[in-house]
């Protein structure tokens, strides 16, 4: 029964650390998670603007820009790019028939839309699109 007993107690501490580790890696932030999570979980998008059709403006030399502000990425998109390592301002102003095309392919047309509208990628999304810039 001593074993037994040994074998709880290591499970107990060894759950411990693994508690400790979780709060250190919460409250530390050495990765810079932190934003991509608050950035999915804190924006909620409003069902009018989900209805919406996103304008896209042709260019003469047939670029695409988003028609929203003259911007390409908004604050929150700002800060979700930098979360994941890419330079906001490396970011095209202008997108290609051809990107644009990329983008909707993998992401789907509803979601390049709502990218376009001002809602913030997700890090799959960024990862899946990256091949596209």
């Amino acid at each position: 029964m001593k074993w037994l007993y040994r074998f709880f107690v290591f499970l107990g501490i060894v759950f411990f650390l693994l508690l400790v580790a979780l709060g250190y890696f919460v409250i530390a932030d050495p990765y810079h998670l932190r934003p991509i999570f608050m950035s999915m979980y804190g924006e909620k998008i409003p069902t009018e603007r989900m209805n919406e059709t996103i304008d896209k403006v042709p260019k003469s030399d047939g670029a695409v820009t988003p028609s929203a502000e003259g911007t390409v990425v908004n604050e929150n998109q700002a800060k979700a790019l930098q979360a994941v390592g890419i330079d906001p301002s490396a970011v095209p102003t202008k997108f290609t028939p051809e990107q644009v095309a990329c983008f909707v392919q993998i992401l789907g047309q509803a979601r390049v839309d709502a990218i376009v509208a001002g809602a913030t990628p997700t890090p799959a999304e960024f990862y899946q699109a990256k091949n596209c810039l």
